[in-house]
């Protein structure tokens, strides 16, 4: 792809904050009309990134290209096309939703009163308008933020962490938002997430660092493809062990076994589904059931980083807050 092809273009980006390399020359790009996960673990250098997209930090010359604009130079001409939320939103507390956004808005350039009531509803908050903002939930006061980003039609949105502090129900709301946005607006996303599940229903392309180092990058359904397959096989309990050594002897095809609650997780060569049965049944064994398990971003990223340890959390997992944790691991 040319760069006018690319929302995003990252180029050999380094940051030290005193002897501590956060971002070790960093590269990746994004696709214009993605809507892309910036994954990583804490302190991987993701909100620091993000801070530097948006000129809250110094950025070097032309390490970052938004929109096709080089920063630090042609930094004005990008934020005029692009929207963001990084850190909680904060606005004024005394104030309603409509005035809120009406008051921020304004500070930038001319507001359309008419755009401000299409935002407050684009992100579900019709029926709040005309209600203070010291009132609101964390999830409103998220979307609230990202009404706000979104009052100047921006065909980039950048989010850090957006539905965090967020219950299951808050997650998933934001998750149609967005998708909604980005089908109704044909805006250009780009997010940052702890929540892998989540990432992986919501993002069409994602970009995995650590250590502020890229791992991966591409769309999720090349990263999730490969030349294995995935399989939870349920026998009887009684079946247990002999169906785990005939598992065991079937290497060529076998690459893993995990232990499940009804059985087991194997890991296949691609099209052997069909002989790993076969070889069960001969065997005596009563298969119960051969289910199909589509590969998961949290699986890859262990993968990739060789880890054993919860570097992310499932979204039903309760979670700290972001920033909490990102400050305590020094990465901003």
């Amino acid at each position: 792809m040319s760069n006018s092809d690319y929302a995003i273009k990252v180029t050999a980006l380094h940051k030290m904050f005193g002897d501590k390399t956060v971002l070790d020359y960093l590269n990746f790009s994004v696709p214009k009309n993605a809507i892309a996960g910036f994954l990583g673990p804490n302190g991987a250098g993701k909100t620091t990134t993000l801070r530097m997209m948006l000129g809250l930090l110094p950025t070097p010359r032309d390490k970052i290209e938004l929109l096709g604009h080089k920063l630090p130079g042609d930094r004005t001409s990008a934020l005029e096309r692009i929207g963001a939320v990084v850190e909680n939103p904060s606005f004024i507390d005394t104030l309603s939703a409509y005035e809120n956004l009406k008051w921020f808005g304004s500070l930038y350039k001319p507001v359309n009163y008419s755009r401000i009531h299409e935002v407050i509803d684009m992100v579900g908050l019709k029926e709040a308008t005309n209600q203070n903002f010291g009132t609101f939930s964390t999830g409103m006061k998220q979307r609230l933020g990202v009404a706000f980003s979104l009052l100047h039609k921006p065909e980039l949105l950048i989010l850090d962490e957006p539905t965090s502090g967020m219950d299951p129900v808050g997650r998933v709301q934001m998750r149609e938002i967005l998708l909604n946005i980005h089908e109704k607006e044909k805006t250009s996303i780009f997010l940052s997430s702890h929540l892998l599940d989540e990432v992986q229903k919501l993002c069409n392309y994602v970009v995995i660092i650590n250590k502020g180092r890229r791992l991966t990058e591409g769309y999720v359904s090349d990263i999730l493809s490969s030349n294995e397959e995935h399989y939870e096989i349920r026998v009887s309990d009684d079946s247990i062990e002999r169906t785990k050594n005939i598992l065991e002897a079937a290497q060529n095809i076998v690459k893993s076994i995990t232990l499940a609650p009804r059985g087991f997780v194997v890991d296949l060569e691609n099209d052997t589904s069909h002989l790993v049965n076969e070889i069960l049944v001969k065997a005596g064994i009563k298969v119960q059931a051969l289910i199909p398990l589509e590969q998961s971003l949290e699986e890859t990223f262990m993968k990739l980083t060789n880890k054993g340890s919860n570097t992310f959390v499932s979204s039903t997992e309760t979670t700290q807050t972001t920033k909490e944790k990102e400050s305590k691991e020094g990465e901003k």
